[in-house]
């Protein structure tokens, strides 16, 4: 059999030319044909090519390399962008990755589909930016079809409705072409976990999307930086100290303008980073249910498998299976800086207790108890199942919150484990309970959660 000869010496004049676009929807199609337990995640194999592409780099870095250079700032409006004011109110904006969702529209396509918008004017004026907004559907994000222009006015800040009557055509195809994009992407869990029912989106002449909760009631203390705006960028991304500044200059000058209490009561603010934990997860040889979704999951001993509620077990041995464990878990883990959604209690329940006959109150612990040894874990698909591990002090702030607000909210604690009839994974509450945070907080700081009426003057 004659041996094929291929020639693979090419020369440097006919190196190949690749948009990393289509580079990532070539590792969709590899993880497609891809089974067996050791599948990797899509962004484990980006940063290894990235690696091979670019020593040192990861998928995120690469991007933004291609990005600088196919994009010079030259050209665009950037230089319209106003100075932040220095002294004014100082509030914290939180870094937070998104998940891409694997229909081809990311952070990355808005912005990239976007970028010439700010290179033209209206009426005149510089563009500088875009505010799109994002509502609540029934459990999903939807980007609403009003938009508006961020205009620089003689050095002032100006905003400009987007019909599409006012615009010059190009424009009006780029605004509507974003507000489509962006309900390409799924936004839902960023209006969770601010508890808010609408985002503001701004976007802008700079590689990430800037995200402000739209509170049309109680607004959360400034101290609670998760409840703030958001820096969201694409996981595994690295944004530029260029693009952040200039992200973070835009939003100073214009969140007096978006008509929000929050910022109008303060005239003028600047927007500082604030970075949520994330070297706190460990690896752990856990094996998580092939089933496993948002809703709690239940170990049933008699046949060794995991299911839902409605197991008939569960419901002789008489367990709370709407489990509220994951509010508890939630509050506590956003107030020591903790924002990865895809977080469960890995938990040991006991029975409810028979309700008494000659009262008609509650008990304390009418929701059942728990084993106070419990994990924390971090279960993404295709890859390990990972563990939280905190620092001493941290670590007991973590649990006087959690265990004392599920007591307050009708769980019991125990220590004897041989009481506990079923294993639970919890998910955590992505709908957080926003109004309670200030509570824990008070638990954490030494208030004790079985006073009620105590508890209720901290109440948001």
């Amino acid at each position: 059999m004659s041996k094929m000869n291929l020639n693979t010496d090419l020369q440097s004049a006919e190196t190949f030319s690749i948009k990393l676009k289509d580079l990532s929807k070539g590792v969709d199609r590899i993880l497609e044909r891809w089974t067996g337990e050791n599948r990797p995640t899509k962004l484990t194999l980006l940063n290894d090519l990235a690696a091979a592409i670019s020593p040192g780099s990861n998928w995120g870095a690469l991007k933004a390399k291609q990005t600088q250079r196919a994009h010079p700032k030259t050209g665009q409006n950037t230089s319209f962008i106003p100075a932040i004011n220095r002294s004014a109110k100082e509030i914290p904006a939180r870094l937070a990755e998104m998940k891409n969702t694997g229909n081809g529209v990311d952070l990355a396509y808005l912005v990239e589909e976007i970028r010439p918008l700010f290179a033209m004017r209206h009426a005149g004026d510089p563009i500088i930016g875009l505010e799109l907004s994002v509502v609540e559907g029934n459990g999903y994000s939807e980007a609403s079809i009003y938009a508006k222009l961020i205009l620089n006015r003689g050095d002032a800040i100006g905003i400009a409705e987007a019909y599409a009557s006012d615009l010059e055509p190009v424009v009006a195809q780029l605004v509507y072409n974003a507000i489509q994009n962006l309900n390409s992407i799924e936004l839902y869990p960023t209006l969770a976990q601010n508890a808010c029912s609408a985002l503001r989106i701004v976007v802008g002449p700079f590689d990430c999307v800037l995200s402000i909760p739209e509170f049309y009631g109680r607004t959360p203390d400034e101290s609670h930086a998760s409840q703030g705006v958001r820096v969201l960028l694409d996981e595994g991304d690295t944004p530029s100290v260029t693009d952040l500044d200039l992200a973070l200059r835009l939003l100073s000058a214009v969140a007096p303008h978006l008509g929000q209490k929050q910022f109008m009561e303060h005239g003028s603010v600047r927007f500082r980073l604030s970075q949520p934990l994330m070297q706190v997860w460990e690896p752990i040889g856990f094996t998580a249910p092939d089933l496993l979704d948002d809703r709690p999951m239940f170990w049933i001993p008699d046949g060794e498998y995991w299911a839902h509620e409605g197991d008939n077990y569960l419901l002789d041995h008489n367990i709370w299976t709407y489990s509220t464990l994951g509010e508890p878990l939630d509050l506590a883990l956003a107030l020591i800086n903790i924002d990865d959604p895809d977080v469960y209690l890995r938990v040991a329940l006991t029975p409810m207790p028979k309700r008494s006959q000659r009262s008609g109150q509650r008990q304390e612990n009418w929701r059942g108890g728990f084993h106070r040894d419990f994990q924390v874990l971090r279960i993404r698909e295709g890859e390990p199942t990972q563990e939280l591990r905190l620092d001493a002090e941290t670590k007991k702030r973590f649990e006087a919150g959690f265990l004392g607000w599920a007591m307050h909210e009708g769980h019991e604690v125990i220590d004897d484990r041989t009481l506990a009839r079923t294993e639970a994974l919890i998910p955590r509450d992505l709908r957080r309970a926003s109004q309670h945070l200030l509570q824990v907080e008070a638990i954490m700081n030494g208030v004790d959660p079985r006073d009620k009426e105590l508890l209720r003057g901290f109440r948001a």
